[in-house]
């Protein structure tokens, strides 16, 4: 028992230190997108099982590094929500708000896999 719970641990710690050194690596919002006061991203979570996350909302201000990957909220998840790619088509697109939906591909309890799912929303606020 214990192996596999310091497994899950260790699988999620590195996933934190991949999310840190990708922050730390990425430029900061005013350099990516020089026209945006500030961005907010926010997910709205559904699963099949009898519990789920809480909805949440994140908001970036120009010195915050333009980094879009989110872990899963599932604490015995090795998953996560990358909105790369989203974030910059809202950027670009000139929309006022878009959205849409991505699952989470991680594994739970090391053998099962995540059947969480967000909605998320990008909402970008130029200067």
């Amino acid at each position: 028992m214990r192996f596999s719970a310091a497994t899950r641990a260790v699988g999620r710690e590195a996933m934190r230190e991949r999310h840190r050194l990708g922050r730390m690596a990425t430029p900061a919002m005013r350099a990516r997108f020089p026209g945006l006061q500030s961005l907010q991203v926010g997910f709205d979570f559904s699963d099949r099982g009898e519990f789920r996350p809480s909805p949440q909302l994140t908001v970036f201000h120009p010195p915050a590094p333009a980094y879009f990957r989110f872990a899963c909220p599932y604490s015995d998840c090795d998953g996560e929500f990358d909105l790369t790619d989203p974030v910059k088509l809202a950027v670009d697109s000139g929309d006022a708000r878009s959205g849409g939906q991505v699952r989470c591909v991680g594994t739970r309890h090391r053998v099962v896999a995540c059947t969480l799912c967000a909605e998320y929303s990008i909402t970008p606020y130029r200067q």
